[in-house]
Parts: C-alpha cells; sequence; structure tokens
C-alpha cells in the first residue's frame, strides 16, 4: 500500500529523471550551479533565465514557479550523487569473484569513502537533506530516491549471500539502511577542523567489515 506522499514523491522524481528537454536541463543544471556555490537563498529566477538564455515565463512553464524549479535542482543534486556512486558500487561488487574479492572490494569502497574530496559530496547530500523540511512532496521524492539507491545495494549483495560469502543471518536490505547512514556520518567528523581522527575511520571500517563478514 503506498501513500500519498510517496506517490507525490515518485512523480516527482519522475519529472526529474525525466527532465531531458534542453531547456529544462538547462534551468537545473544552472540552479545548481548556483546552489552549490551560494546556498538555496541566492538563486533568483532573473540570473537563472539569463544563464540558460531562455526567458521568465519558460521557467514557469517547466517548474511552476521558482520553488518548483529550486525543488527539482535539490532533488536532481542527490540523484546524479547517487546513480553515479551506485554504479560504481554495483559493479564493484559484481564484478567480485568470491569472499576474499569481497573483502578486498569493500575496503577499496570503504578508502574511497574516506577520502577527502569526497567531503563536498557528503555535505551536499546532508544540504539536500536539510532542504526538505517543510517540503513534504520533496521529502516524499528525496525518501524515494534514497530508497532505490540503497535497493541497488542491497539487490547487488544478495548474490553474495546466497552463496555464503557473508556472515550467517546477514540481512541485505537492513544493511543497505545501516550503510547508507554510516557512510553519511563521517559528516559529523568532519565538523571539527582539520583531518578527520584515524581512529574515526579505523572504527568505521571494523563496524563495516564486522557487519559483512563477521
Amino acid at each position: 500500500m503506498t501513500t500519498a506522499g510517496t506517490d507525490e514523491g515518485a512523480d516527482a522524481v519522475t519529472r526529474v529523471v525525466a527532465a531531458d528537454h534542453p531547456v529544462a536541463r538547462r534551468l537545473i543544471d544552472a540552479t545548481i550551479a548556483v546552489i552549490d556555490e551560494r546556498g538555496e537563498t541566492a538563486v533568483r529566477v532573473q540570473d537563472v533565465v539569463a544563464e540558460a538564455g531562455v526567458q521568465v515565463p519558460v521557467l514557469y512553464r517547466h517548474f511552476g514557479n521558482r520553488e518548483g524549479l529550486v525543488q527539482a535542482a535539490q532533488l536532481s543534486r542527490l540523484f546524479r550523487d547517487l546513480d553515479a556512486e551506485m554504479a560504481v558500487v554495483e559493479r564493484a561488487i559484481r564484478s567480485s569473484e568470491g569472499p576474499d574479492e569481497l573483502r578486498a572490494t569493500f575496503d577499496r569502497l570503504m578508502q574511497r569513502v574516506m577520502e577527502p574530496e569526497r567531503r563536498q559530496l557528503r555535505w551536499r547530500r546532508v544540504s539536500v537533506l536539510g532542504s526538505t523540511w517543510g517540503r513534504p512532496e520533496l521529502s516524499a521524492a528525496v525518501s524515494v530516491a534514497m530508497r532505490g539507491s540503497m535497493s541497488r545495494l542491497a539487490d547487488a549483495l544478495r548474490e553474495p549471500c546466497e552463496r555464503g560469502w557473508l556472515r550467517d543471518g546477514f540481512d541485505p536490505d537492513a544493511f543497505s539502511d545501516w550503510f547508507a547512514g554510516a557512510a553519511l556520518s563521517r559528516f559529523a567528523a568532519e565538523l571539527h577542523p582539520g583531518p578527520v581522527d584515524e581512529a574515526f575511520d579505523r572504527m568505521w571500517c571494523d563496524a563495516v567489515r564486522y557487519v559483512l563478514f563477521g
């Protein structure tokens, strides 16, 4: 059974993912550039349409108003990151040919998560999640996008689980939910000035290995 909010969120995801009209895409790209550089409050309709090379009525035709454009841009920011990330993760897991190789795969994936240059990606994801406050449709859409991403991870782990490469009782669905939150939690450690404590990274890696392999 689905809720109205979930249905609205699915519709919003579909609209953004299917926004292959070149004008709509230029408007979204221009808005994302502003949000990434100066924040959502800096988005001005006149600036966006000028950057996209269109008139204001064109923006309204595609997105209804500024709010519709901003929400579409926020969702697109998240979806692009998640889609690219999961493509890498799925490919790495599915190409693993045994339990030892799968362990090595996850060691590489965890090192990838901890790379300092990925800090901006985490901050962007947190900012998108924060932008859902007071926006039920965007909140539902982000939920759909996140759920789709976590389902892809769970699906990639089902075969290794069935082959006995993972610990007894391993639940791919529960793990995908937990892993998404655990990876994002590094954001909290990055709030402090200076490099992230190496002890935090060791603790996080040990936790992932234990949950996967025991």
